[in-house]
């Protein structure tokens, strides 16, 4: 099959006006002008006034949240938050949480998403995700602040990813930790130093709120009372920032994939850089809490790797990564069109350790491509318009199976 539209941006080279993609099985086998394809014996699809890209990557997600949409006021402490969200799930059973782990990845597909990075607690997603026609990396998230209790909690967790359905080349589940505050050193360092317990990079959430920052850097605040709640015997990690204390425990496995990071400072990213750690921002999510401003000049002064999330929808409106570029762009309006695209494709596919394979339009590329309608003013930067306009996605292919028409 051969896929035509006005403009095919592959980023792996220049934009393609009138450019042709052609597929065969689940590969990109060719990508350029029509005249120069071996077009015998294919079927032509035209799509007008359309751009062709790579199916976008949700670098941090949490589908079985889905339940709480539109539950949990806006700008309230982190704390806060967290106590209501916990009390909007009480009773939520298995099936109500397969049920919105189901529904928000059908939201991703439907806005041009062809790769999720899911964290849930429950593994409902994960039945889920290994029948949908999405690409998954969907992980089982451990939390626990008694050290006594880690090496069970690593161990049931060994246990519930080996009942979950058989990894694939579509959908790769793992287990992953929650955050270094709600962790204890030895349950990160279990599940950090544990490589076959997962089939993507180590995620985790740092550094995401002020109440964070306070309850490492200074040993008080509101998120170390909460804590102290869940296990009193908790004590004070005071004098370093939660990245630094990562750091300094050797709990940052190389080519992570550390989840908001607002609260990064000079240091902390130096850390990032040396390990080769990329960073998820969430832009909806972080205007929703009114978290600190990302710190994107350092980040790409240091080189650090820069992807985009939706997060979750108990802090966003909705899972469409065009709707987090068209954020982005809004908080930082001197980044480019192309930078932030990259954020959601091969940045993206960099982090998941698949350069090349996802977020990209080329020869040998997994076929896991949209088609975005678009109106394109030739006075305009392309990916300027499609960070600011896309938003009409005609048609989703994953593994060269048009799932989205």
């Amino acid at each position: 099959m051969i896929y035509r539209a006005r403009y095919v941006v592959t980023m792996a080279g220049a934009p393609l006006e009138g450019g042709c993609v052609r597929v065969r099985g689940d590969r990109i086998v060719q990508v350029g002008a029509l005249d120069d394809m071996d077009s015998r014996g294919e079927t032509l699809r035209d799509i007008p006034d359309a751009v062709l890209l790579p199916g976008l990557i949700n670098s941090h997600c949490h589908l079985e949240l889905g339940m709480a949409r539109g539950l949990l006021p806006r700008g309230e402490a982190f704390p806060m938050w967290v106590s209501r969200l916990r009390k909007a799930l009480e009773g939520a059973g298995p099936e109500q949480y397969r049920q919105a782990s189901r529904l928000g990845a059908l939201e991703c597909l439907k806005h041009g998403t062809t790769t999720v990075v899911d964290v849930g607690n429950t593994g409902e997603a994960l039945k889920e995700l290994a029948e949908l026609p999405i690409r998954s990396f969907p992980y089982l998230e451990v939390i626990g602040l008694d050290p006594a209790l880690a090496a069970a909690r690593c161990a049931d967790a060994e246990t519930r990813l080996a009942a979950a359905p058989s990894a694939s080349d579509r959908f790769r589940p793992g287990v992953t930790c929650h955050a270094p505050y709600s962790c204890s050193p030895d349950l990160l360092r279990r599940v950090a130093e544990a490589a076959g317990l997962r089939r993507g990079p180590y995620t985790l959430h740092v550094a995401e709120s002020a109440e964070e920052s306070a309850m490492f850097r200074e040993g008080r605040g509101a998120l170390l009372e909460f804590c102290r709640r869940i296990y009193p015997a908790l004590e004070p990690r005071s004098g370093e920032s939660p990245i630094a204390f990562l750091g300094r425990n050797g709990l940052i496995p190389r080519g992570s994939l550390f989840a908001h990071c607002n609260h990064a400072d000079a240091a902390d990213i130096g850390i990032l850089a040396a390990t080769e750690t990329s960073v998820v921002h969430c832009p909806r999510s972080r205007a929703f809490f009114g978290h600190g401003g990302f710190p994107l000049a350092a980040f790409r002064a240091a080189g650090v790797n820069l992807c985009l999330g939706t997060d979750s929808l108990a802090s966003n409106e909705g899972l469409s990564l065009f709707d987090e570029m068209a954020e982005f762009k809004r908080e930082h309006p001197a980044a480019t069109g192309e930078e932030i695209l990259a954020m959601a494709t091969v940045n993206a596919a960099k982090a998941l350790g698949l350069p090349g394979e996802l977020g990209c339009l080329r020869p040998g590329a997994k076929a896991d491509l949209i088609a975005v309608a678009l109106r394109h003013h030739p006075e305009f930067d392309l990916y300027e318009e499609i960070v600011a306009e896309a938003r009409d996605v005609l048609m989703v292919m994953v593994d060269g199976e048009e799932v989205v028409s």
